[in-house]
């Protein structure tokens, strides 16, 4: 009776040994399911700050493309301006010639700027017959656009430039939290590993969590 009670005994020391291992499976396992936390937690937190540096980097894009198109249209507003000034001064001028009103004319010359009096100079220059109407065409060499119209072309350029880069990084910036919110699904995952009593399902499960990092890890080294 004594054997057989000795015998109980240590069959009964043995089985709460035996349902512990069961239920906590191989150490690897549980050294995989503690670093897969690690790097998944780690990687959603850099991931999720490098996407707030770009989103901030987006916004000030988008504030100086902003500006510089403001820029462009109050350039372009005064150089229309000067422009519509300029062709009236011409048609004042030619009116003073065809009147044969010399020191009018002169005046209104006087009244130009420099662009403007070399434009008019190579249209006087021409011949009767061939003479364009207005000295502002593009057959005219010396007509060059004013600088202010450059200027604004300029900031419009800028513009575009800044534009385009704004919606490269909110791009990178939307596809690296959209890789850390997989990263925080493989942190989860991996942390409820742990419940399952089923070898197999522990092991499953820290599959997908460790594929889902390694994705977001490649991921991450193409949107950085």
């Amino acid at each position: 009776l004594d054997a057989r009670g000795n015998e109980s005994r240590m069959t009964g020391a043995h089985a709460p040994s035996h349902g512990h291992s069961e239920m906590h499976g191989p150490r690897w396992l549980s050294i995989s399911t503690v670093a897969i936390l690690g790097i998944a937690a780690v990687l959603a937190g850099v991931t999720a700050w490098k996407s707030a540096v770009m989103q901030g980097h987006a916004v000030e894009n988008l504030t100086l493309s902003s500006k510089a198109t403001t820029d462009a249209n109050a350039l372009t507003q005064t150089a229309e301006r000067s422009m519509t000034s300029e062709r009236q001064l011409f048609i004042d001028f030619r009116s003073a010639l065809d009147s044969n009103n010399k020191n009018r004319s002169v005046m209104i010359f006087g009244m130009m700027n420099p662009n403007t009096r070399a434009a008019i100079g190579w249209w006087r220059e021409q011949p009767d017959t061939s003479r364009p109407t207005s000295p502002f065409v593009s057959a005219n060499p010396s007509w060059d656009a004013p600088g202010v119209i450059i200027d604004a072309k300029a900031a419009l350029d800028r513009s575009d430039e800044y534009l385009h880069l704004a919606e490269f990084q909110l791009g990178r910036a939307h596809n690296l939290e959209f890789l850390a919110a997989l990263l925080t699904i493989a942190f989860l995952a991996s942390g409820l590993t742990p419940l399952f009593e089923s070898l197999r399902s522990r092991i499953s499960l820290m599959t997908v969590s460790t594929t889902v990092v390694i994705a977001c890890l490649i991921g991450i080294g193409l949107f950085w």
